[in-house]
Parts: C-alpha cells; structure tokens; sequence
C-alpha cells in the first residue's frame, strides 16, 4: 500500500493550499466561453476567405482549438466537483453546473461517478467512470497493437457511443435542463443559418475533438495499468513542454496520479506537487510518475506558510 504511506507522509503538508477567489473563478471561467466565442468568430472570417490552404489550415486548427477549450471546461468540471476550484463552496457547484450544462452534461451526475472512480478505482463494479467504457478494454497490458487500438479508435469512431451523449435531465435543477435545452436550440438554428460555420466550429469540435480527446485522456491516465491494485501505480502522469500542457492538457491534467494520490490538492498546485513528489525516492521510482522537476512547477503554487 505505498500510495497510502505517501498520503500520510504528504497529505498534511498539501492540506490548505489556496483555491481560486470567488472573483478569479468566475474570470477564468469566462475566459474558457470567449475563447470558444472568439474562435467561432475567427472561424468565420476564415470562411469568408474560402478553401485556401492556409485558411482551411486555419479552420482545421481553430476546430482542434475549440475541442480543447471544451476539455478545459470539462475539467473546471472536474475541479469543482472536488470542491478545489473557488474557494467559495456554493460557487463550486455553480460553476459546475454551468460548465456541464454547456457541455450538456449533468454536474451531480459527474460528480457522483467520479468519486466513485476515487473510491474504487478500476473495479469495473463500483467504478462508475470506468464502468461505462469497459468495452474499450482500458485494463488491458499495453502492447504495440494495443496502443495502436487506442490511438485509432476515435478516429474509426469507435468511441462514439461512449463518449457521446446529451444528459438533458433535471438532476441538477429545472433551471439548468432549460438552459441546456435552450443552448441545443440555439446550436440548432445557429447552425441552420450558418451551415458552414455551427458544422465545423460547434459540431465536429464537440462531436469528435472533445469526445476524442477525452478518450485519449483516459487512456492516457490509465490504459495497461488501471488493475494495478494500488492508486500509486493505477494512474500516470504525463509530462509534456508548458505549451502543449496548455492546449491538449488544460488545468493541470497531465498529472493524473497526483490528482489520484491528493485528490484535495487544487489543479493550479498540481505541477509544483509533483515536482515536490518527485524529491521522494517512493515516488520518483514509479515510472508512471516520470522523475525530475517540470517547465513551469511552482508557478501560482501558494503553500501555507510554515
């Protein structure tokens, strides 16, 4: 039980690192809606211009884009069914709420599977996240014609009927069922009025790049090694240049076995936990860790003081 050692040899020393104000919370969850505003816009113009090679370069780029900002509500998602996003609790599940409703998803609905994917990681029975996509085999050794399974599977769409479904219910109130019923028409007649644009900057970015980049992220979390039996060694961390973090792994979410070992710990602290981790012999031996400090580790990272 080595996750458990290095939980009681951590988890004091990562209790109380600072959440977002109430003010900045909301701030950069308005700025995850004007980028996808913005790139729609951008997309547009780009239209205008017509089928040239860069232009459709441009239009690939900005759908790509546009999925990964939807990843990154998603993940605001995440945080705040942890209560780690703002440090005003309330606002956590209203910025939850609203992130899911965006998404058309059900914020109660994700937070009660994902604590139990906490609770009882990779047991197929009582690991609701996983539960659903058992089919996809992520518990399986990863060999080369596995890996390769994973990396073509979205683009066969084989994980469609996974990863894509409209939660219309009311499970976290009225209000929000209506807002969602109310984005799908907009979508609808927005993309009945622009063709062109609601296809390649609202549908296929949430039809196929997000769908397809969360599906990737759970491989990359866990594929080969979910069975592990040990939350130090069920997870992975996946290090990549700050930049590429930003666009594909937005909030910190490379560092999935951080998150799985400090559950509690704040996204914006994530980086410069590992890299705190990683001066642990226990942790740093574990490959799925990878070893050694990152580009950008304690950037925004507000330890209490000692």
């Amino acid at each position: 039980m080595t996750a458990k050692l290095l939980r009681e040899k951590y988890t004091r020393k990562f209790v109380g690192l600072n959440k977002y104000s109430r003010a900045s919370a909301w701030m950069l969850f308005s700025f995850y809606i004007l980028q996808i505003l913005a790139s729609v816009g951008l997309g547009a113009m780009l239209l205008e211009i017509g089928f040239t090679l860069p232009s459709t370069l441009g239009m690939l780029a900005l759908a790509v884009f546009i999925g990964t900002r939807m990843r990154g509500l998603n993940n605001i998602i995440h945080e705040c069914s942890h209560a780690s996003f703002s440090s005003d609790r309330a606002d956590n599940a209203r910025i939850g709420k609203l992130c899911a409703a965006l998404l058309f998803n059900s914020f109660s609905d994700y937070r009660d599977e994902h604590l139990s994917h906490h609770a009882h990681l990779g047991d197929y029975d009582h690991d609701l996240d996983l539960q659903g996509i058992r089919d996809l085999k992520l518990h399986e050794p990863l060999s080369a014609s596995v890996v390769f399974r994973h990396v073509v599977t979205p683009f066969l769409g084989r994980h469609l009927p996974y990863y894509l479904g409209l939660n219309m219910s009311a499970r976290d109130g009225r209000r929000f069922q209506v807002m969602k019923f109310a984005i799908l028409l907009a979508v609808v007649v927005f993309t009945a009025l622009y063709p062109l644009t609601g296809l390649m900057f609202l549908v296929v970015p949430f039809v196929l790049v997000y769908s397809a980049l969360n599906y990737w992220a759970d491989c990359l979390d866990h594929a080969g090694i979910v069975s592990s039996g040990d939350d130090l060694t069920s997870s992975r961390n996946v290090i990549a240049p700050r930049l590429v973090r930003w666009l594909f792994f937005p909030r910190n979410d490379c560092f999935h076995l951080v998150h799985h070992l400090f559950p509690h710990v704040p996204a914006r602290h994530l980086t410069a936990t590992h890299d705190l981790l990683s001066k642990d012999a226990v942790y740093s031996a574990q490959p799925n860790a990878v070893r050694g400090p990152v580009e950008g580790a304690g950037d925004g990272l507000l330890f209490p003081a000692e």
